[in-house]
């Protein structure tokens, strides 16, 4: 089953990235940068969930704010929150501090096996493989009202940006 999840991902964010440049060129939108990788996380204290992530992240930005491409967390069994949050990433911005906001619109899929559909937004404060790439994950629960789900940090693969 973990193979399946993993392998899923892993197609996800090909077609994410595969799909992002030919929908740029078709649009007229300048690329600004493209957001790449996957593995698995930690997560930290100061979210609300704990336990082990599989992810997995296809993403190009524009300079005109709006992206594209896919983001894919999936929280193990044995964690407080287990499930699958994923969606299309639809815009970015650059964070009060030295990261990036991306704002997606998504489904979660809880252990009841039914999807809800989900805003959420990934927060990256910083870029690189494991013990430094790290990033959280804000849930959407009213309009404009985000509740910080966990906060990640890399164990093995990493998170990559890069710079058009």
């Amino acid at each position: 089953m973990r193979r399946l999840i993993g392998s899923f991902a892993v197609v996800a964010v090909l077609i994410g990235v595969l799909a992002g440049p030919a929908s740029a060129a078709s649009h007229g939108r300048t690329v600004v940068a493209r957001i790449s990788g996957g593995g698995t996380a930690a997560m930290q204290p100061g979210g609300l969930a704990q336990g082990i992530t599989h992810w997995g992240a296809g993403v190009t930005l524009y300079a005109n704010g709006t992206a594209s491409g896919h983001i894919d967390c999936v929280d193990q069994h044995g964690g407080n929150f287990p499930g699958n949050v994923f969606g299309a990433v639809t815009s970015w911005s650059p964070d009060v501090g030295d990261g990036l906001v991306l704002n997606v619109v998504g489904k979660f899929v809880g252990a009841g096996g039914h999807p809800e559909g989900t805003s959420f937004r990934v927060k990256i404060q910083e870029f690189g493989g494991a013990g430094v790439g790290r990033w959280t994950l804000e849930v959407e629960v009213a309009p404009g009202v985000f509740v910080k789900f966990c906060v990640e940090l890399v164990t093995s693969g990493q998170i990559r940006i890069r710079w058009a």
